[in-house]
């Protein structure tokens, strides 16, 4: 398999989510800090695994993770645990969807660098000339927190946000629900709920 995983899904772990997971960004976290971004390479529904498109060679037999599978059809959250393959290869067993509410889901710690492109309006979009760096704090299988210089968007707002994981580029469409102080003067924290996956 070379610099790929093996990661086991059960079936019945995943009753809201129809459709294949190929190609979707997915982040592994080991106590809420992230530890590897992925693309999943391949999703095999009759065995229930995905094939993902980083080693966790760091990690031992045993060890316990969290998964989140950013999904076009939802964002889902597994807790896993590491398991040794024939070869050098790895394989995440996972176990119990996480069904928290917003405010419930544990953050993970991603620190990445993202930008909005636009605002999206009732009647069309506002875009960002040039666009709007930000960085994504942390996410969850409900929302994400974003640190942005201020002024630019209030709560209410939804964000066309743009990011990389592991070489793809995705777009999250996300409604910021609340302000909080950010870093130091030049940043805010936006807390934002999120909608879909693009």
């Amino acid at each position: 398999m070379g610099c790929s995983e093996l990661v086991q899904i059960r079936g019945d772990d995943m009753p809201g989510i129809v459709g294949n997971f190929e190609d979707c960004p997915v982040i592994i976290c080991d106590n809420n800090n992230c530890i590897a971004e992925a693309i999943i390479k391949e999703h095999d529904r009759i065995n229930s695994t995905i094939e993902i498109s980083k080693t966790l060679s760091d990690y031992e037999h045993g060890y316990r993770l969290s998964v989140l599978i950013l999904h076009p059809g939802g964002t889902v959250e597994f807790s896993g645990t590491l398991r040794k393959l024939q070869g050098s290869g790895r394989e995440i067993a996972l176990f119990n969807e996480r069904h928290r509410g917003a405010r419930g889901a544990p953050r993970h710690k991603l620190n990445s660098p993202a930008t909005i492109r636009s605002l999206v309006l009732e009647n069309g979009r506002q875009p960002f000339a040039p666009p709007l760096k930000v960085v994504i704090h942390d996410i969850s299988k409900t929302g994400v927190l974003i640190k942005s210089p201020p002024g630019h968007f209030d709560i209410g707002s939804v964000l066309e946000l743009h990011f990389n994981i592991h070489g793809k580029d995705a777009i999250l469409y996300a409604t910021v629900v609340r302000k909080c102080d950010g870093d130091d003067d030049a940043t805010i924290g936006f807390g934002c709920k999120l909608l879909f996956l693009s």
